[in-house]
């Protein structure tokens, strides 16, 4: 049974050995049909492979040979000791030996030292064995390092390759570049980022974004992945997963422009796409009262109905004109009869509604939710001085509640301009808790990234007003300006 172990243990690695040299041969045989030439490989004077290689087979061949030199002692004393058995039984039946005899040379016979021995022979064969595994296993990772080493040199030839025909704008040659180094290092995160740019350049949306998804799985902190996906996303128009992706690149590299600037369009383009609110109609019954004169004076009435113009001596009324006429005799039968005809009715005044009145701070309560800051917000952007007052009335605490989630970019913008114009230098406490307040607003970080000019003129404006108010006592001694300022900026 040992020896079929052995058996086994040597064809198995012999068939590893055999695996491994064709996948080595196969690695070698594509890279010189592909032109590339894969550095690091040491030849020897017969054009073979380097010579560790050959020391190494060299020293599992002699491990070998002395597995097998012992493995054929043991069988010889096995066939000596078993030969001696039969003799002995044969003597035993022609008379042979007395018992004296026997017991004799049982007495010299010593055990301990035959024990020791197969022992000993054990113990050299079990090292042997695990030698040759050692060497084997040795041999085995050289020659998967030496595989992977063709592999990766091989991948960045062709990855240098479509870089070139990339610069050279031959999008599809780079894409079958980058599609061919993958099959040699198909865990490379930087490959498909790379043909996911050329994919981009063709247009092909869904297949780049697909391949920012292998890439992003590999490494998920790729940045160049992060937001090649962004650019494909966003020309898909999935406005919200590009605007997460750039927020996550933004975490890595907050200083990178052009991640900014796609921001920037993704939320323009998001905020043009939403669905706006239906129009909703009224009803409006009109209906005619008789005049009522005692109401002539009244403001509502003045509005609606304007003051008639004053009469001219030359346009006279047709009553006048009748009068006239009878005083002077002198008019026909005709003449009296036109200016007893009753006057033509008038042109109906269209009468002027009176506009509506215009929302103020006090048209609101204080917002309890972010839906209801919203709406305050969009109906008093136009009236600055308004929406101060609404932020005056808001309690810093509650702005922390409000903006625990999130704080949309115009309501920050709105906030910061109003604390700027409004809030100096009778509310600085106010405007610095306001500002504290803000900090605390969900992705507030990101949100400071993506300032405008006119923001960040503000915010300029808002501290140095802040260090002034300071100077002059108006805050508090506690009050740290300067680690405000560095969050904000």
């Amino acid at each position: 049974m040992q020896m079929q172990m052995r058996h086994n243990v040597e064809e198995m690695h012999q068939t590893a050995l055999d695996l491994d040299d064709f996948i080595s041969d196969i690695g070698k045989r594509d890279a010189e049909i592909r032109g590339v030439d894969v550095p690091g490989l040491k030849r020897g004077a017969d054009g073979g492979d380097e010579t560790d290689e050959e020391e190494e087979a060299r020293e599992i061949e002699e491990a070998k040979a002395e597995l097998r030199k012992l493995a054929a002692e043991q069988d010889a004393k096995d066939a000596e000791t078993l030969a001696n058995a039969g003799a002995g039984k044969g003597s035993s039946k022609g008379g042979g030996k007395t018992h004296a005899q026997k017991y004799g040379q049982w007495e010299q016979y010593d055990a301990d030292k035959i024990v020791e021995s197969m022992e000993a022979r054990e113990a050299e064969t079990e090292r042997l064995r695990k030698e040759v595994v050692r060497l084997e296993n040795t041999r085995a990772q050289a020659k998967a390092r030496k595989a992977a080493a063709v592999a990766a040199a091989a991948a960045e030839a062709l990855k240098v390759q479509g870089n070139n025909a990339f610069a050279a704008a031959r999008y599809e040659d780079a894409i079958g570049m980058y599609t061919d180094a993958l099959g040699h290092a198909p865990r490379n995160a930087v490959l498909y980022a790379n043909r996911a740019l050329s994919l981009l350049k063709l247009h092909a949306h869904a297949e780049a974004e697909e391949d920012c998804d292998a890439a992003l799985l590999l490494d998920p902190g790729f940045v160049k992945a992060l937001l090649r996906r962004a650019q494909a996303r966003h020309a898909l128009e999935q406005f919200d997963a590009a605007l997460d992706d750039l927020e996550l690149a933004l975490e890595k590299e907050p200083k990178n422009h052009g991640a900014r600037q796609l921001m920037a369009e993704c939320r323009r383009l998001k905020a043009a796409a939403a669905p706006k609110p239906p129009v909703r109609m009224v009803t409006v019954q009109i209906e005619t009262l008789p005049r009522d004169p005692d109401n002539d004076d009244d403001p509502f009435v003045k509005a609606l109905v304007p003051e008639p113009p004053p009469a001219s001596s030359t346009d006279a009324p047709p009553a006048a004109a009748a009068a006239s006429a009878a005083a002077g005799g002198g008019a026909s039968s005709d003449t009296a009869e036109i200016a007893a005809a009753p006057a033509p009715p008038k042109a109906p005044t269209v009468a002027t509604l009176p506009k509506a009145a215009t929302p103020t701070a006090d048209s609101f309560g204080v917002p309890s939710t972010l839906a209801d800051m919203e709406r305050a917000y969009r109906s008093l952007r136009g009236q600055p001085a308004e929406f101060a007052n609404l932020i005056r009335r808001i309690e810093p605490d509650t702005m922390r509640t409000l903006f625990k989630s999130s704080l949309p970019a115009e309501v920050f913008s709105a906030i910061l301009s109003a604390l700027d114009s409004t809030f100096f230098p009778e509310h600085a406490g106010r405007a610095l808790a306001v500002l504290q307040a803000l900090t605390h607003a969900g992705r507030f970080t990101i949100l400071t990234m993506c300032l405008d000019k006119a923001d960040t003129k503000a915010i300029s404006s808002l501290f140095s007003k802040l260090d002034e108010a300071k100077a002059a006592g108006g805050l508090g001694a506690d009050a740290d300006v300067a680690a405000l300022r560095k969050q904000y900026t």
